[in-house]
């Protein structure tokens, strides 16, 4: 009986450790497979592309449709983009103009669908309204987890005077003789540009404000009312007041970006004036709005692979060979800057040291 009861119990004890290896086995198993299927999951959704097809975008533009500027470039843009995305979907261009694109930029980053379906482009000084302006922004939204899509140009403004005027070069105007420029209103590129020249360079501008935009602002100096325009987009300029520049009744003195644009080798660029290292952080952060000239951005919270898309899609619109031709009949300057590169500027523009941000604030908020 002793002899069955330990037959019995090592029986027993094979069966149980037997049972045991089983279920590890299952579990691994179960493990494996559903690695594998996740796996499988995740290549699949890197390997498709994603599809637009039966989509409507709407490409929303923080401006009203009046001008030769941002509403110029977002139709421009809107009648290539569905042709560059998968699926070939409707794109409509909307207005929706105020407070200088920011109630755009809230909107699409509090309110938009998060599937790509809106997008926006808005003016070029709204990723740093919140840096610049601080608790003055009417901005809601952190600019750096916007999905920057790219910029259909790296924009360079310039210093314009009339001629004849009150100063006849750049040195005039470096020697303190004082000029009366335009501006259509605080916060706007106008003011702070002009704002940066009196504090960086010592100049003695003084900002007139009211305009309702850049048109009213140059029939002003061809009339004689105001003295010049400081941060008028050379793009726009070449082709917009192309008469008055070769007649030299408007003259540029000065480029305001941080690298020259090709067609301005002798005008002198504003960065080379300035030599102290915290001055050149401020004049950075002030003027890097010009290397994002025309910036597309998406709501946050996207999925990674719409945002590729979108991306891609933007970039080989911008290298198609029939809108670069419709840009050149319309003097649309195309200088493509891709959406990696923009939400790095972003990113390093955020990095930037308190001090930095607080003098180019105090910059920004000069009446």
């Amino acid at each position: 009986m002793s002899t069955m009861r330990a037959v019995g119990a090592s029986i027993g004890a094979g069966t149980c450790v037997a049972s045991v290896l089983q279920g590890l086995q299952s579990l691994l198993a179960i493990g494996l497979t559903l690695l594998a299927l996740t796996a499988a999951a995740a290549a699949q959704a890197d390997g498709q592309p994603v599809s637009f097809a039966g989509k409507q975008i709407r490409l929303f533009i923080g401006y009203s449709p009046t001008g030769f500027g941002y509403d110029t470039y977002g139709r421009l843009l809107a009648r290539y983009l569905g042709k560059h995305l998968s699926g070939n979907p409707s794109v409509v261009p909307l207005n929706k103009p105020g407070a200088g694109s920011l109630n755009l930029a809230n909107y699409i980053y509090n309110v938009a669908p998060k599937d790509g379906t809106e997008i926006a482009i808005v003016g070029r000084g709204v990723a740093m309204d919140p840096l610049l302006a601080g608790s003055a922004s009417s901005s809601l939204f952190d600019a750096t987890r916007f999905n920057w899509l790219g910029s259909m140009n790296n924009e360079v403004s310039g210093f314009y005077i009339r001629q004849p005027g009150p100063a006849a070069t750049l040195q005039d105007i470096l020697g303190g003789k004082a000029l009366e420029v335009g501006a259509t209103g605080a916060g706007g590129d106008q003011q702070v540009f002009t704002a940066a020249l009196n504090s960086l360079l010592g100049t003695k501008l003084k900002s007139i404000g009211g305009y309702p935009g850049t048109n009213e602002i140059l029939l002003a100096v061809e009339r004689g009312e105001l003295d010049g325009i400081v941060g008028y987009s050379w793009g726009v300029a070449r082709s917009g007041n192309k008469d008055l520049l070769e007649s030299g009744k408007l003259k540029v003195v000065l480029q305001l970006a941080l690298a020259k644009h090709k067609e301005l080798p002798d005008v002198p660029l504003v960065g080379e004036l300035v030599s102290n290292g915290d001055d050149k952080k401020v004049l950075e952060l002030i003027f890097s709005r010009q290397s994002m000239g025309r910036p597309l951005l998406a709501p946050p919270g996207l999925d990674a692979g719409v945002v590729r898309a979108l991306r891609q899609g933007f970039a080989d619109a911008m290298s198609d060979p029939e809108l670069i031709a419709e840009s050149e009949r319309t003097g649309l300057e195309i200088n493509f800057v891709s959406g990696s590169d923009v939400q790095a500027l972003v990113a390093r523009l955020y990095q930037n040291p308190p001090t930095v941000v607080a003098r180019a604030q105090a910059i920004a908020a000069t009446k």
